[in-house]
């Protein structure tokens, strides 16, 4: 396959950026599915290949040991956890 060359106005990594301006009508972006299901829900946002699906990916708290975490660790570790059973 020939790459194929594109003329962009932004280019940015940063997911809010993408989301936004895809709300604004400036194109279209790869976010996480979370990060969009209220807007795709609303109608805001489509799904341009419902059939395809990314690469899921595992998130890791990686900490020095268990026995001796932290308060701010074992929170922010509850918290992420929490945030990601509701999704």
């Amino acid at each position: 396959m020939l790459p194929v060359s594109v003329q962009t106005r932004l280019t940015t990594s940063d997911a809010p950026t993408m989301l936004s301006a895809c709300l604004a009508g400036a194109g279209i972006a790869q976010v996480l599915e979370f990060a969009t299901r209220e807007q795709v829900r609303d109608g805001r946002l489509i799904e341009l290949f419902p059939d395809w699906r990314d690469e899921l990916f595992p998130l890791h708290a990686i900490y020095p040991s268990r026995q001796y975490r932290t308060a701010k660790v074992r929170v922010f570790v509850d918290f992420v956890t929490e945030l990601l059973a509701q999704v």
